[in-house]
């Protein structure tokens, strides 16, 4: 294979491994959002919005390489978005407490963590960029941290 040929398959595979990045850090700020009417406990609130702090910090530094790559970030979809919302709305109408809203984020932290693992995976075996995996490790490790806070929050406030 011709180093062109090479670069241009990287050059796809990275482009999709940001796309899923970014796909992921913006969904999950945005599931964040939903979750926070439902909020009392400070702790909690402060957890959660330094997650979203930290997604939205991630979400510059996807951009910033999409850009370098002559990349428009795309929106997740009205429809997807309002999805989520609704979802978490109906879960939180059914089960108030703030237990089940730290069970939803570490689940639904988990799924991100899951899909954007097996897509780095995907997108890796076909060659992606250096700063991309690195990128997208931070992401994942950082979701990881966030899984284990939000379960030991549940069991704390589960007593």
């Amino acid at each position: 294979m011709k180093n062109y040929e090479r670069e241009n398959r990287s050059g796809d595979a990275t482009g999709e491994l940001l796309a899923e990045m970014y796909r992921n850090v913006t969904m999950g700020a945005e599931s964040l959002a939903a979750v926070i009417p439902g909020i009392r406990a400070e702790q909690l609130m402060t957890s959660v919005t330094g997650q979203m702090e930290q997604y939205a910090d991630f979400t510059k530094q996807t951009e910033k390489l999409m850009r370098l790559r002559a990349e428009e970030p795309k929106q997740p979809g009205l429809l997807k978005k309002a999805a989520t919302r609704g979802g978490i709305l109906v879960n939180r109408l059914l089960n108030p407490s703030e237990k089940n809203i730290c069970d939803m984020i570490a689940k639904g932290t988990r799924t991100g963590a899951e899909q954007l693992q097996d897509k780095m995976e995907e997108f890796g075996a076909r060659g992606t960029s250096q700063e991309a995996e690195e990128l997208c490790r931070d992401i994942l490790s950082f979701e990881e941290e966030e899984i284990i806070r939000a379960e030991k929050m549940a069991r704390m406030l589960g007593e």
